[in-house]
Parts: structure tokens; C-alpha cells; sequence
């Protein structure tokens, strides 16, 4: 995260001290339904790049996920890794990449958490590598590198869906 994009330094407490201190956490979510509704995407494995090609739906979904409560923004990055991106005839592998795309989601996410001292957590994306028996090393390198964008983004914690690997 460059400096001129760098989230300010808050008292925002973290996820266990909310949790800690007995506080309910609410996350958000749903967006690709939301987003499908409103006519930005397509349900189905080509959904992330709305963070790029309409980041101005994904803002506006996040307030209001924040007005209804939410302390967590969730970067809307499920399917954000390449291989997912080049997987299922998907075309946006060829305008986007993970990197881009789960960049651009971290800054939304950031962008409306600081208008209500929420949480920001990264969201990351399963790979089909897994299933297509391409190995340990090519499978945790597609985490490796989701990783390696939130945390540059400085998320405060990661969520990972529908994955058995451990992320390193």
C-alpha cells in the first residue's frame, strides 16, 4: 500500500477484542446476488472484476451493508485468483489480474470501514489447481500471492471459503 493510499492509523479494535470483550460481529456479504439484481454482473465464476469495471456498485453495496450494520466489510475478491479467473471460460484473466483485482477490492473495502470504524477482512479465493491435481507447490503459490496483496493492503484479518489447505 503506497503511503498516499495507506489506511489512517485508529483506535479501531480488532476482531478478538471485539470478541474478547463479548461483542457480536456481523459481518457482511452476499454481494454477487446484490450485484446480479442491480444488473453489474453475472452470477457464476466471473464476478470479481466489479471491484475494477464498477467499483462505484461495490462502494455502494458496502455502505449499505454498513448502514445495516455490518463491523466487517468483506473484499469482494471469492474467485479472484488467476487460475479462477482463467478457469470456466471466464474471460477476465485477460484484463484483469488476481493481484488487480483483489487490490482494488481492499480499497473499497478500506475506503467505507473508515466511515464507520469496521473491520476490513481479505477474502481469500479457492483455486481450481487444487482440483485439477496440479500440486502443493502451484496451489499455495495462488494463495501465497492473495495473501501477499491483503497483506500489503494491511486487511485486519483473512477469511478463507471453501478451503481445506492451510495458507502460509
Amino acid at each position: 500500500m503506497s503511503s498516499a493510499t495507506k489506511k489512517p492509523k485508529t483506535d479501531k479494535k480488532g476482531l478478538l477484542e471485539r470478541l474478547n470483550a463479548g461483542e457480536v460481529v456481523i459481518g457482511d456479504g452476499g454481494f454477487v446476488f446484490a450485484l446480479e439484481k442491480r444488473g453489474y454482473v453475472k452470477a457464476g465464476p466471473w464476478t470479481p472484476e466489479a471491484t475494477i469495471e464498477h467499483p462505484e456498485a461495490v462502494r455502494q453495496l458496502h455502505r449499505e451493508f454498513l448502514r445495516a450494520g455490518s463491523d466487517v466489510m468483506q473484499t469482494f475478491t471469492f474467485y479472484a485468483s488467476d487460475d479462477k479467473l482463467s478457469n470456466r471460460g471466464n474471460e477476465a484473466e485477460a484484463k484483469h489480474s488476481g493481484a488487480k483485482i483483489n487490490k482494488a477490492a481492499c480499497d473499497l473495502a478500506h475506503e467505507v470501514a473508515a466511515e464507520g470504524n469496521a473491520l476490513v477482512a481479505g477474502g481469500v479465493s479457492q483455486t481450481p489447481d487444487y482440483l485439477s491435481g496440479k500440486g502443493k507447490a502451484v496451489v499455495q503459490g495462488h494463495f501465497i500471492k492473495q495473501r501477499d496483496v491483503f497483506v500489503e493492503n494491511e486487511v485486519d484479518f483473512l477469511i478463507a471459503e471453501q478451503s481445506a489447505l492451510k495458507i502460509i
